[in-house]
């Protein structure tokens, strides 16, 4: 081989490379209609809702590293609406925030927002328009970026998406675009009226989780609410991998692992103590006990 070769080798093996990268990553297209609709929180109890989709949470979004998105809102609600894309590093036109980046999208209005998928871990997404009364109202899905093919440690993946369902609804809209939107003075007796979610359903509706005997589990947490959700499982601990999508320098143990507002964890546990386990917020008034059943945030976690 030639001493030209030689130096241009490397520059050779980066671009096939590069080439390799763009071939793996996609175009990933997805439409979200936001609209009111009315959803079962839990047998016979139903609520009027705004949803993505019909759905709560909204459709749960998976994608790769490198993946452009390309994700068209369509607003059916009676009221302009947004989607602002928690944790991802947008370009500043997508962001959704009416008066500083992306525009209000109005009723009967589209927007189509347009991005690469970040690094892999947990995120989420929710309006950025009266954004406390939307998601009170059930306006938020998660948004993950999945690792590598081949590189995953865990058996089975639990999202844990945490919604305090009519927070807002004491509190009226004032009309302005940012997150600062409706919190008001009225914001504790509205939180006190709202009722408390996990994955769109409240206790005993949550279902159960069950899983084989040395089998490990990824919560992703999230919590769209404005409280603290101390969430504790009984039996077993968390280990807790990454926050705010950010792998964490040495995963650590905690068996009770407090969620502030808009923020999110991956945790993992390994299923190795058999039996049937309490997972629960810690924050005891936001579960209720009464006639040999709970209410609000908690569920089961069997190992079998």
């Amino acid at each position: 081989m030639t001493r030209k070769m030689h130096r241009l080798l490397p520059a050779l093996l980066l671009t096939l490379v590069a080439g390799a990268g763009t071939a793996r990553a996609a175009t990933r297209e997805f439409t979200f209609t936001a609209a009111a609709t009315r959803w079962e929180i839990a047998p016979g109890r139903v609520v009027a809702a705004y949803a993505y989709n019909g759905t709560l949470p909204g459709p749960e979004i998976h994608v790769r590293e490198g993946d452009l998105l390309r994700i068209t809102l369509v607003n059916r609600l009676p009221e302009p609406t947004t989607i602002h894309w928690h944790g991802i590093p947008v370009p500043n036109g997508m962001d959704g925030v009416p008066g500083v980046t992306a525009p209000a999208v109005q009723s009967g209005g589209t927007f189509t927002y347009e991005f690469l998928a970040p690094g892999p871990g947990t995120y989420w997404y929710h309006p950025h328009h009266d954004s406390a009364a939307q998601i009170a109202r059930g306006l938020y899905g998660l948004l993950i970026v999945d690792p590598p093919e081949g590189s995953r440690t865990w058996d089975l993946e639990v999202p844990l998406v945490i919604g305090e369902f009519g927070a807002a609804s004491m509190m009226g809209s004032s009309g302005m675009g940012g997150m600062g939107s409706g919190m008001t003075s009225g914001l504790t007796s509205g939180m006190m009226a709202s009722t408390l979610l996990i994955n769109g359903k409240t206790a005993p509706a949550v279902p159960e989780v069950r899983v084989k005997r040395g089998k490990k589990v990824l919560f992703r947490m999230v919590n769209t609410g404005n409280m603290v959700h101390p969430m504790h499982v009984h039996g077993l601990h968390w280990d807790v991998l990454a926050t705010d999508g950010f792998d964490v320098p040495t995963p650590y143990r905690k068996d009770t692992l407090p969620l502030n507002a808009g923020e999110r964890f991956d945790a993992s546990l390994l299923a190795d103590n058999p039996g049937r386990w309490l997972v629960h917020c810690h924050n005891l008034q936001h579960v209720g006990e009464a006639a040999g059943s709970m209410t609000g945030l908690v569920f089961e976690l069997v190992v079998e």
